[in-house]
Parts: C-alpha cells; sequence; structure tokens
C-alpha cells in the first residue's frame, strides 16, 4: 500500500508564536487531521530540537499505520501488536508471503530506535492519560485503567526478540570506541583550528559531544579550571538564568590553554566579523550564513572525520562518543592499578552524570591489555613469578 492511501502521515505545519516568530512543527494526522494526543507527545519530543521530534514521529508513523492495517487502534494494543510489529520489520510481511532481501535487512540500531518510540510514546500516555475501559469475565464485569494496557507495553521486554533472532545485526558498524595515545596525540595535531582541537580534548574528559556543544561562555571559569554543561542526557537543560546543577567537571591545564586561546583569538573574530553576539563557547568560523552561529553536532562530526583522515585513521570507524568511552576505561585502568586512592563506582558516577552503575557497562573494555597483565601479576605475585 502506498503511502498516498495511508490513514496517517506525517506533515509539517508552520505556526506563528506570541513575540511574531514563525516556527515549524512536525505532526501526525488521521485523515488531515492532527491527533491531540499524539502530537502532544510528539512536541514534547520537539522541545529541545524539532528534528528530533521529527524522528520520533516518523518511527510512530510506521507502527501506527502498521496497526490501522489489521484495524487496530493505539490506544488499545497490547504487546502483542507490538510483538508482531517488530517481527514485521525484521521479516517482513508473513501475510502474502513476501520476506525481506538479504540487502534490505534493518539495521539493530534501527529496530532499537523503533523498541524506543514505542515504549516511550505508551509510557507518556500512562502518565497523561487515565480513561477508563472495560474488561468483561465470566462471572462479572469490572472497570480497569487503560494504563493497564500501556503499562504491559511499554514494561514488555522486546529487546530479547531482537537479540535473539538478530544476532548478527548488533554491531553492524565497527568503531574506534577506545582511544590508545597514539591515537589521542594524531588526532589533536591533526585539527585545523583550536576550536576543533578544545572541542575533541572535551570529550577526552567525559562530554558527550552535545553536553560540550551546549556550553556558554559563563559556565566556563579558567582560573578555577572549571567547566559544565547547559544540556545533558536525560536531565534537565539549564535555560534562562536558571541555576545550573548539571555536573562540573575540573580540566586540565592543557585544555584550558587552548580554550583561553581560542576565545582570545578565533572566537573573538568570529563574533566581531559576523556582529552576533552569541552566549555559546563554540560558534561557527567559516564565513556564511552562519559565521557566529552556535557549532553545531553534524558540522563538528564532519570536522572530526576529517582530522582523521589527515592523521591517517579511518573515518569511517570516528564517532564522537569515544572520547567519552575513553575516559570511563581510563578510570576503570585508575581502579585497578591504584584501589589505594579510592575511586569508587559511586565517584564515577557523579563524574559521568550516571545514575546507575548499570550505564557503566556499555563503556567497558573487556579487551583492555593492561587490566589483563595487571590482574595477571597480582594472581601470580609470590608464586615465582608471572612466567612460570
Amino acid at each position: 500500500m502506498q503511502m498516498e492511501n495511508k490513514r496517517f502521515k506525517l506533515k509539517r505545519f508552520r505556526f506563528e508564536t506570541e513575540n511574531g516568530r514563525v516556527i515549524d512543527r512536525y505532526m501526525i494526522t488521521d485523515n488531515l487531521l492532527p491527533i491531540l494526543e499524539v502530537n502532544q507527545w510528539i512536541e514534547a519530543k520537539s522541545l529541545r530540537k524539532v528534528s528530533t521530534g521529527r524522528k520520533y514521529a516518523e518511527k510512530l508513523l510506521v507502527y501506527l499505520n502498521y496497526l490501522d492495517s489489521y484495524d487496530v487502534e493505539y490506544d488499545v494494543a497490547t504487546n502483542k501488536e507490538v510483538v508482531t510489529f517488530i517481527q514485521n520489520l525484521i521479516y517482513g510481511s508473513l501475510d502474502d508471503l513476501k520476506i525481506r532481501s538479504l540487502d534490505t535487512v534493518i539495521t539493530y540500531a534501527t529496530l532499537s530506535q523503533y523498541v524506543t518510540v514505542i515504549t516511550e510514546f505508551y509510557k507518556w500516555l500512562d502518565n497523561n492519560y487515565e480513561t477508563n475501559m472495560q474488561f468483561k469475565t465470566k462471572t462479572d464485569t469490572f472497570r480497569a485503567k487503560k494504563s493497564f494496557l500501556y503499562g504491559q507495553i511499554y514494561s514488555y521486554d522486546y529487546k530479547y526478540i531482537i537479540d535473539r533472532y538478530l544476532p548478527s545485526l548488533k554491531g553492524g558498524k565497527e568503531y574506534i570506541k577506545w582511544y590508545d595515545e597514539s591515537e589521542k596525540q594524531a588526532l589533536c595535531g591533526s585539527f585545523l583550528t583550536l576550536r576543533d582541537e578544545a572541542v575533541f580534548r572535551l570529550t577526552l574528559e567525559g562530554f558527550r559531544i552535545d553536553e560540550a556543544l551546549s556550553i556558554k561562555l559563563d559556565n566556563y571559569n579558567p582560573v578555577e579550571r572549571i567547566i559544565q554543561p547547559t544540556r545533558s542526557k536525560g536531565r534537565t537543560s539549564v535555560t534562562g538564568g536558571s541555576r545550573n546543577n548539571l555536573r562540573t567537571v575540573v580540566l586540565p591545564a592543557k585544555t584550558c590553554e587552548l580554550l583561553d586561546s581560542y576565545i582570545a583569538t578565533e572566537r573573538m573574530t568570529a563574533e566581531n566579523e559576523s556582529g552576533i553576539i552569541s552566549q555559546y563557547l563554540f560558534l561557527n568560523l567559516r564565513k556564511g550564513k552562519c559565521y557566529g552561529m552556535p557549532l553545531s553536532y553534524r558540522n563538528y562530526l564532519a570536522i572530526l572525520k576529517g582530522c582523521a583522515r589527515r592523521a591517517g585513521i579511518d573515518s569511517a570507524k570516528i564517532r564522537t562518543h569515544s572520547g567519552r568511552s575513553t575516559k570511563v576505561m581510563e578510570f576503570i585502568e585508575h581502579q585497578i592499578l591504584h584501589p589505594e586512592d579510592g575511586l569508587t563506582d559511586a565517584i564515577m558516577l557523579e563524574c559521568f552524570g550516571w545514575r546507575s552503575t548499570d550505564s557503566i557497562e556499555p563503556y567497558r573494555n573487556h579487551n583492555n591489555q593492561v587490566i589483563a597483565r595487571t590482574v595477571m601479576e597480582k594472581l601470580h605475585k609470590g608464586k615465582g613469578g608471572c612466567n612460570d
């Protein structure tokens, strides 16, 4: 069935705000009419970035049209429908005996994104809409909250379907997840601007790239060598004159020297020549329509990949998150090499802005030779040496 014949569609709407500005929003329509509950959720996802709301809407749209093909409404769907939807994404439609060709296999990451969108959507419905529905049994009739249905969907472990049936999809792309010293030095020496190296060095201190790009001038104290982001995953963003309660990071002297030089030269020039007075620390330096505006993630990713090519590193294996992974492993190495320093997991949670030690696991390198050698030497200490 072609998209033009689908019941649910994604449309772009343009609105005028109270101060006269015009903003764009993406909304899902039901037979060309916007759906209140669905679009309230999409709007919540669009508050930080409109593009984020659009990505969530695109995934939810596929799910809604799938349900409609079986005459099921989203507010009465159960986890059975969600499971069959995921299986349909993996294998294709089994109703007409058509399966996916090998060259169109969906990736593990994309499947995980669908699961995230669906479960977050039903969590939001459960929190915001408490309408009731009737359930009938053989003996009597009773009322139950619709949130019972929503809860069974978002609490269901759909990931096992992906992990069990599609192990080959996980990790389809190979990245450099942890930098060694030579790679760090090669990258730092291959940037074309002070700004770009400064951003990279902040990721090596454990910042996510979005956190680094969210930093404002008044969040950096060069005297105390401390810095704070204004956005952080899973935390409330700092807006206006509100107090910044996001984590504070103390920077090495080298990184501060780099930041100070960037602020006094490249940034000052961009601000003066563009005529744009910006609160953000990292600005676009290339003359053009974006000159003097905040540096974006997409722009920096391209810069980082270009730097990798100049450093002789495969740019296809470069990602912005590897600096943070590298910093986590530095902590873990130090914990094992120097337990007397008392760098506990609780301290690590504070330094990286996490709430649970479970967040450490995806960053752990189980193939770390430094840790392996240290453990072996400690186990064989006093037993005749490690060459026995």
